[in-house]
């Protein structure tokens, strides 16, 4: 049995630890611009998400700066309401396993964060906690009513039987999202950037933002939101 993660073929890939290659700067200079969010359209999109079936995994990842496979990794016991904070330890990715008749099924993997400084804690906006807090609710409600049917993973984000979210299925509800708001083209990494966007133009420290969102070094922050950087200094 064979998989295929990060442009290599592993075999017995269930039983593998398959360790990042890609540098976090290799992946910088791959970016050819980031599209956050402005705040205007920003509102647009938390209006338009109201009810959407992906509403609390969109705003966590505005409001927290998460990336995707944290997102999709993260469980409840990383939740601590009582001291405000979502503790990021693992990330959840794709990979797919080849047989000799082509790509095969795609399965989910588990594993550490790419680096030591992707494993922190951050704090939970008041107003994401409460709503997270109630999202729970009605989570156990559905976990309840399927009874067996429904995989207790203790999953934040996932289907409606307790499963993994599948990243197509998200990515093509965040396109349909923009598309119908005539909001311009942008991938779901682009929340994470409007997170770290609002956070300098409110003036926040640039080594707390690397903080929060796990950069290996300052660099890379700096690198990343430079522009960022630029218009808030000019409207000082």
């Amino acid at each position: 049995r064979y998989a295929y993660h990060n442009n290599l073929i592993i075999k017995d890939f269930t039983k593998a630890i398959i360790l990042p290659t890609e540098k976090e700067e290799d992946k910088l200079k791959s970016i050819n611009k980031i599209n956050p969010f402005t705040f205007e359209e920003q509102q647009v999109f938390i209006k338009a998400i109201k009810g959407h079936r992906f509403e609390m995994l969109f705003l966590t990842a505005l409001n927290t700066g998460m990336r995707r496979g944290e997102l999709l990794a993260l469980t409840w016991n990383d939740i601590d309401f009582d001291n405000n904070i979502i503790s990021i330890n693992k990330t959840a990715n794709y990979t797919t396993s080849i047989s000799k008749d082509g790509r095969g099924k795609g399965s989910i993997m588990v594993q550490t964060p790419k680096t030591i400084n992707s494993i922190r804690t951050i704090p939970i906006p008041v107003f994401l906690k409460d709503k997270l807090k109630q999202y729970k609710t009605i989570q156990a409600k559905d976990r309840l009513r399927l009874a067996n049917m429904y995989h207790n993973n203790s999953l934040v984000f996932c289907n409606r039987y307790g499963k993994y979210l599948d990243c197509s299925n998200i990515r093509r509800e965040f396109n349909k999202v923009l598309i119908d708001n005539k909001l311009k083209a942008r991938k779901f990494h682009d929340l994470r950037h409007t997170f770290a966007t609002r956070l300098f133009e409110l003036g926040e420290n640039p080594k707390k933002v690397q903080t929060m969102l796990g950069h290996s070094n300052i660099s890379t922050t700096l690198d990343t939101y430079t522009h960022v950087l630029e218009s808030a200094k000019q409207r000082i």
